[in-house]
């Protein structure tokens, strides 16, 4: 992997997460769903060679390939309600999008790796809005999080500042990865298999665990080589 493929991939990955955070920190809209049929899926990723992600970019234009979605029709409507129901309530969601819930003990919220998740958010500056009653180790702002840290380095990246400016960041990315939004993800995306009722919600659960797990390895690689280059300058 040589230094123009590693920039490649660091400035394209931001808009990954920028997709994928929409997709699960809110119910969606038919803006948001206008949107992605009107893309080519794979051009909002970078490149993961995984048959797996493959197919789930494919089951998902497949499902937004009807016509345009609007509030009140009924495909728009039955993908807000499986939003809805899969992660909210109004009985307890069966695809719970805390992380505490499938790390802790206890299986509750707001339990010490809540705490964990807030103080990185807050180690680098990103705070959570006032008032906002949502726990910290929701996985939407855990994808946001590693949204608004890819973009950073994204747009440093673009200015100039060098892959070796970067390496602190990527290492802690890559931590946050692996304690955290890895820690959980392939137990909620089983669960959202289980119990989703469209076939959009059961290819966002095929997408999301290969594409976190591939820019894992990317991010180690990434690090581990400018710093094996650092230490030989």
């Amino acid at each position: 992997m040589n230094t123009s493929d590693v920039h490649d991939y660091l400035t394209q990955r931001p808009m990954g997460y920028d997709v994928l955070r929409r997709l699960l920190i809110e119910e969606p809209t038919p803006e948001l769903l206008n949107f992605l049929r009107e893309q080519d899926l794979e051009s909002l990723f970078p490149p993961v060679a995984d048959a797996e992600f493959n197919a789930a970019l494919t089951m998902i234009e497949n499902a937004l390939s009807q016509s345009a979605f609007t509030a009140g029709d009924a495909a728009f409507e039955d993908l807000h309600w499986d939003f809805t129901r899969l992660f909210i309530g109004p009985e307890t969601p069966p695809a719970p999008p805390w992380e505490s819930v499938y790390v802790s003990k206890d299986k509750l919220l707001f339990q010490h790796c809540t705490r964990e998740v807030k103080a990185v958010y807050q180690s680098f500056g990103w705070m959570m809005e006032e008032g906002e009653n949502e726990a910290a180790d929701h996985i939407g702002y855990e994808l946001d999080f590693m949204f608004q840290q890819s973009q950073s380095v994204a747009e440093d990246l673009h200015r100039g500042v060098s892959l070796n400016g970067a390496v602190a960041r990527l290492r802690a990315q890559c931590d946050f990865l692996s304690q955290h939004l890895l820690a959980f993800c392939d137990e909620f995306c089983q669960n959202i298999q289980t119990h989703a009722q469209t076939d959009f919600y059961r290819g966002v659960a095929l997408l999301l665990p290969p594409f976190l797990k591939h820019d894992a390895r990317r991010l180690n690689d990434a690090w581990a080589k400018e710093a094996d280059l650092d230490g030989k300058r």
